[in-house]
């Protein structure tokens, strides 16, 4: 089984298809929160009604979701194309094109999960002692300052943390793929998780599927351990 999942051509796509969208995922949906959540956290006013605003796209039930952005990208009557021509811009084949079907993919996963990750962020940003930054106005320090020399190394566990964890996630990608694109374009979007889907419920090949997900559990399980070792620091540091 094994030696027939690597010899697979879809194997290394697959694998391919999920580190790339793993990339693309931390790139946007791990610095894109800790954006909001610095943002949210300098308000003044009004915090609260942003903290729901952006928290709503969480809340919406997948299929939902789905039928959204499978409208906004669509080519003929989508959001985005009809934005293009606003300004007198081509439109797109969003979805139908291998260049951008899994971009767009992230941008749904991240637009899907960024409110909870923003609101853990928020949360570490609102435990930093205001001692520190009270501190660091008395030496003359500016925002930029007190965010990389206060802000930023009292929340580094928290955001190393996260970073674990987004990878394991993103890394079982399925939804997204399964639901809007089917993998496609030509195997644009195939992650991991969709090909052991197929070996398992299209080709009725069990022992592929089992092997694939022993492959995946084992690299899951890689980062695990090292979350499991992060979090032990941690706990014995508090």
């Amino acid at each position: 089984n094994y030696r027939r999942v690597l010899a697979d051509p879809l194997f290394a796509v697959a694998w391919r298809n999920t580190l790339a969208f793993t990339g693309y995922a931390l790139l946007f949906g791990y610095v894109v929160p800790l954006v909001l959540a610095l943002a949210i956290n300098e308000m003044r006013h009004g915090k609260g009604y942003f903290r729901l605003a952006f928290y709503l796209p969480v809340m919406l039930p997948p299929i939902v979701t789905v039928f959204l952005w499978r409208w906004m990208y669509d080519p003929d009557s989508g959001l985005l194309n009809a934005l293009l021509s606003l300004v007198h811009l081509p439109g797109r084949l969003w979805l139908e094109d291998p260049q951008t079907a899994l971009p767009c993919l992230v941008v749904v996963a991240t637009w899907s999960a960024a409110g909870s990750t923003m609101l853990v962020y928020l949360a570490a940003l609102q435990g930093v002692p205001a001692s520190l930054y009270e501190a660091a106005e008395i030496d003359g320090a500016g925002f930029w300052r007190r965010l990389w020399h206060v802000t930023l190394p009292c929340i580094r566990p928290m955001m190393l943390l996260m970073l674990v964890l987004q990878i394991i996630a993103t890394m079982q990608v399925f939804i997204e793929p399964f639901t809007i694109t089917g993998g496609g374009p030509q195997h644009a979007t195939l992650s991991v998780l969709l090909l052991i889907y197929t070996y398992a419920f299209q080709n009725a090949d069990f022992g592929e599927a089992s092997a694939l997900s022993v492959m995946l559990f084992l690299v899951l399980a890689a980062f695990a351990l090292v979350y499991m070792r992060m979090t032990s620091r941690l706990l014995q540091g508090d």
